[in-house]
């Protein structure tokens, strides 16, 4: 029997949305990393099977802190262990591709959909796959098929790139630009890296000032790993409000004068409290994506 821990039941589509978003949001206000959702429609069903993966046996606070917020207290649902086996690559199976503007990112799974007059990624995202939702990641990959049209960077940072999807994206879009692909996570790294080989991707040495992608574990902008890369020309961040306000002012500095940034992870109600420290700090919003309840900010530094 493995660590893994799955939380199942019945919801409608609605709600299952509004309880991913929940564990995000609580997760977040913990400091803890929010668990694995998935929600698919059943045959002859008006309720969606909703099944909740976590790593080890949750923390009965903070089930009861999302249901309660949820108003979910009497939903009855299962949670038990589960048998040993690749439950994440399971669950990929059930996601969907994700078509934006030039780009088209899907699992081995749907290799066959792929499209000729598309860029196409593969990400099998594995244990990496963490918190970047399908709403997040359109709603970036929009703003980087816009950005095309107007910028010309040289120099990139993914920050939390998780399985490197959005580095791999502008790699695709700007073949001779230097990145950095950036995360707390070694799985994480260790996942892009292979990614990178299945897309034909430019790998590259950090510090080598040569075009492609190079990986780097690190918490935060403090590492010296990144001596030399900045300041870049864009920046990428993924990942949750809490980080993006934290870091505000890490990220700020490193992105270079007339550099373009790209916030996401953040649900549309956090909108507000996460630009204010950009803003305070010079930076010029020039827009944002919707995607559901999730949104993908842009600024530039004048």
């Amino acid at each position: 029997m493995s660590d893994i821990w799955c939380l199942n039941g019945e919801l409608a589509v609605e709600r299952a949305r509004e309880l991913e978003a929940t564990l995000e949001l609580v997760a977040d206000e913990r400091g803890d990393f929010p668990p694995t959702l998935s929600y698919f429609e059943q045959k002859d069903s008006p309720l969606w099977r909703v099944e909740i993966f976590f790593a080890s046996r949750p923390d009965v606070d903070f089930l009861d802190a999302v249901l309660a917020r949820m108003g979910l207290e009497d939903w009855e649902h299962d949670l038990a262990p589960v048998e040993e086996k690749d439950w994440v690559s399971e669950s990929q199976k059930l996601l969907a591709p994700v078509e934006a503007g030039r780009f088209f990112v899907f699992g081995s799974h749907d290799a066959d959909k792929a499209k000729p007059d598309a860029i196409n990624l593969q990400i099998d995202a594995g244990q990496a796959f963490g918190t970047g939702k399908h709403e997040t990641t359109a709603a970036c990959l929009e703003v980087l098929d816009d950005l095309a049209n107007t910028i010309k960077p040289r120099n990139m940072l993914d920050l939390g790139t998780g399985s490197g999807v959005l580095a791999l994206a502008s790699q695709k879009v700007w073949p001779k630009m230097r990145i950095v692909a950036s995360d707390i996570d070694p799985i994480a790294i260790e996942v892009t890296e292979g990614n990178i080989t299945i897309n034909d991707g430019i790998p590259r040495a950090i510090g080598s000032g040569l075009p492609g992608m190079a990986l780097v574990v690190a918490e935060g902008l403090d590492d010296p790993a990144f001596h030399g890369e900045a300041p870049f020309d864009l920046i990428t961040a993924n990942i949750l409000a809490g980080p993006l306000i934290d870091l505000a002012p890490d990220i700020e500095g490193a992105l270079a004068k007339g550099g373009t940034l790209v916030l996401s992870g953040l649900l549309a109600t956090q909108e507000k409290e996460v630009l204010e420290p950009y803003l305070a700090r010079g930076l010029v919003s020039l827009g944002r994506v919707e995607k559901g309840e999730w949104l993908a900010l842009t600024l530039r530094k004048p």
